[in-house]
């Protein structure tokens, strides 16, 4: 079958509605699916599409976007492998031939950002282009000279792709949204995906969740917003749009676009080891992990923020392609590897005891819910660690590469805020520290410096110091 039969397959798939089964596999995958999301609460819905040989095997939510993450990361390397197979850009040149006015010793080529070999880091792009959206690109060509080295190899990080949209636009002239959606959205008949959040809210869109302290699941308040969707996970896609791009990274074709774009964002290009449950890889490519599943040859990433998970994922000697979304963070990984693994071992013809798996997987995941718990209830047992009176915290801190840093008081509780992030400050294990949240799920410390007098002169956030300047 032809690449525009099977998406004309696909479309017609697409509109049967909130699941659409082809096989006798497919049907399995529902039910199972189905018992899944009634029994494990860390999935308030799934969005899945699997193909076989270029057909659709399976589609559930086939018209509802999904935000995906780093699994964006693909889309974007594909979009740097087709515009060097045209001539328009230099993946072996230096980053300074598109970007001169940065200033980086040794500057690092395009290949290595898309590969994390570049050696440089910079968490004040990877922060301000994910968390708060506050930036330029001007802003953030400036911030890229400021980048400090880190040991050669191998190191997953967003700085990369984020890099490779700087040189995108320099290059075309235009955003690298647009460029995504020329370039790869648009060929490949992907009408309901985009790399803008305020064209993904006006379809369908599934609404995210998280775990709170108590086990509960609720209605995620913090959410993406245009500014914070960047290359290196920026994207919202369906299921049945998901269809088509797995179909033509197993097939190398669709849209017109070059065969030899697909083998440059596909191969091994620097060796990493990770495994992702049975998925486990030896090397990286553009957005793309290769490596094993159970003896079989796989291509793969995933993808994470708070209120959003995914995994892509194909296997390229059999033509089968996996992918995966879910509306929730945290615990829900474990729900996507599960189920990519029940997929593949059922489209394998590997045995599958399917209520098996899924008794032994919900006492996993209710062992694990019952882990959280405890250790939010040690948590609250903290001694409080910051020894002066609550206004002496208060105040305004600076740091130039990641902004204002705001402490203020909000009955007992001492309250952080930068731009749209928001935490109120926990208690901690060592003296003049504090835990916060300032991305919802994500547990980080603020270590606080005196020198002089009972004011402190900074605060440390990981690896970053904000002085205090009133």
């Amino acid at each position: 079958m032809g690449i525009m039969r099977r998406l004309l397959f696909l479309l017609l798939a697409a509109a049967a509605g909130c699941a659409t089964t082809a096989s006798k596999e497919g049907a399995n995958i529902d039910r199972f699916v189905d018992d899944l999301i009634r029994q494990v609460p860390e999935a308030p819905s799934l969005g899945i599409a699997v193909v076989r040989d270029g057909r659709v095997v399976y589609l559930r939510e086939p018209q509802t976007g999904y935000y995906i993450g780093s699994t964006t990361k693909a889309y974007t390397g594909l979009a740097c492998a087709i515009m060097a197979s045209r001539g328009q850009i230099d993946l072996d040149a230096p980053i300074t031939k598109y970007l001169p006015e940065v200033t980086l010793a040794n500057a690092p080529t395009l290949r290595a950002f898309l590969t994390h070999t570049s050696g440089v880091a910079n968490n004040a792009i990877v922060f301000r282009t994910a968390f708060t959206g506050v930036h330029t690109q001007a802003q953030l060509i400036e911030l890229l000279s400021s980048s400090h080295t880190i040991q050669p190899g191998f190191h997953y990080d967003n700085l990369g792709y984020v890099v490779a949209s700087l040189v995108i636009e320099r290059v075309t002239a235009k955003r690298w949204q647009n460029v995504l959606d020329e370039l790869i959205f648009k060929p490949l008949g992907m009408n309901h995906t985009s790399a803008y959040m305020s064209v993904a809210q006006k379809w369908p869109m599934a609404t995210p969740y998280h775990i709170t302290r108590t086990g509960q699941i609720e209605v995620l308040e913090y959410r993406k917003n245009d500014q914070m969707m960047h290359a290196a996970g920026g994207i919202v896609t369906t299921p049945a749009d998901l269809a088509k791009w797995l179909n033509a990274n197993i097939f190398k074709e669709g849209g017109g676009l070059p065969r030899a774009a697909f083998d440059e964002a596909q191969k091994m290009q620097v060796p990493a080891v990770l495994e992702r449950g049975d998925l486990k890889s030896r090397g990286y490519g553009f957005g793309w992990y290769q490596g094993d599943y159970k003896g079989e040859n796989a291509i793969f990433h995933q993808g994470g923020f708070e209120g959003w998970q995914s995994t892509f994922s194909f296997l390229p000697d059999k033509k089968i392609g996996v992918g995966i979304m879910v509306n929730a963070s945290g615990p829900s990984t474990r729900v996507l590897l599960m189920l990519n693994s029940y997929i593949d071992d059922l489209l394998l013809g590997k045995p599958v005891d399917g209520a098996a798996k899924l008794a032994a997987f919900t006492a996993e995941m209710t062992k694990g819910r019952a882990g959280m718990l405890a250790e939010v209830e040690k948590r609250s047992k903290r001694p409080w660690m910051l020894k002066h009176p609550n206004d002496a915290y208060t105040g305004r801190y600076e740091n130039p590469q990641f902004g204002s840093l705001v402490i203020a008081t909000e009955g007992d509780h001492l309250v952080a805020s930068l731009a749209n992030l928001r935490s109120v400050l926990e208690a901690f294990a060592e003296p003049e520290t504090a835990r916060v949240e300032m991305v919802p799920g994500s547990g980080e410390v603020f270590r606080f410096t005196f020198t002089s007098g009972d004011k402190p002169d900074s605060v440390k956030w990981g690896d970053d110091v904000f002085p205090r300047v009133r």
